[in-house]
């Protein structure tokens, strides 16, 4: 008996067909090395990897599309190559980026389409303005004929469903992002709707999540700055967290910003 051989990816050939559909579209686009705007490639770049290291988020394609209300929607898009790649979801429904420890599914962020586009755009939540972005995964396969049959997974990303992603509808090419149609699709985003029962478990589940960072952040400072007490860990905690907020006509400092500096006027 001769095994299966294993199933080659078809990625080079999703991202042929859906890169001619953008094309085709007339949209400007950008591909994975290319610079769609400075804020957004900085955040890109300062999140963590899908593997777990330190930036260099490079989603396959990107656009960024406005409606006729002038609001700014970053599209990001991520290929996979075979048939069941397209989403993983936990028991709630959700995108499962998530472990049962509140820390990031790498497996999953780096294995699934949908679950990698969400990873990138909630690096834009955490570091840009941008508030409404939508993830898009493609994944696909060929059949017994040779035939390319593909998929497509479409999430609304943003502050409101705390980064978790809500299915926006089924597609089968990505013609609602053409000018004359994403009025109509940005409709249908704004008609999205969560159960109090769902907010409630997303802010509970994010709450755990950010509870998870300060403790790595806390412990990270004790590690590196043995002559700090711990209430000066707490301050200093408090103080970066303040600091990269921001107040009101006060915009909020880069982490490259906070020197430590006594100069006056410039202490951070």
């Amino acid at each position: 008996m001769t095994n299966k051989s294993k199933a080659q990816s078809v990625e080079p050939n999703i991202a042929d067909l859906v890169n001619g559909w953008l094309k085709s579209y007339g949209l400007d686009y950008k591909l994975e090395q290319e610079s769609l705007n400075s804020e957004i490639d900085k955040a890109l770049n300062d999140y963590f990897s899908k593997n777990g290291g330190a930036g260099g988020n490079r989603p396959d394609a990107k656009i960024l599309l406005t409606d006729k209300n002038g609001g700014k929607y970053p599209v990001l898009i991520e290929y996979k190559g075979y048939k069941d790649k397209l989403v993983k979801l936990d028991s709630n429904g959700h995108i499962d980026n998530k472990t049962s420890k509140n820390e990031p599914n790498y497996k999953n962020i780096n294995s699934y389409a949908v679950n990698g586009a969400v990873h990138y755009a909630n690096a834009l939540l955490h570091f840009t303005s941008y508030t409404d972005i939508i993830a898009i995964g493609v994944t696909g396969y060929k059949d017994d004929l040779g035939k390319l049959v593909h998929s497509i997974g479409v999430y609304y990303v943003s502050k409101m469903n705390f980064g978790a992603g809500q299915e926006i509808d089924t597609y089968t090419d990505l013609s609602f992002l053409k000018e004359k149609n994403f009025d109509k699709f940005i409709q249908k985003v704004k008609n999205l709707s969560l159960s109090q029962e769902e907010l409630d478990r997303l802010r509970e589940k994010r709450e755990k999540e950010i509870n998870v960072s300060l403790v790595k952040l806390n412990n990270d400072i004790y590690k590196n700055e043995n002559g700090l007490s711990e209430s000066d860990r707490v301050y200093l905690v408090a103080a970066t967290i303040i600091a990269t907020l921001g107040a009101t006509g006060v915009k909020p400092l880069d982490k490259s910003e906070l020197t430590s500096s006594e100069e006056e006027n410039y202490t951070d």
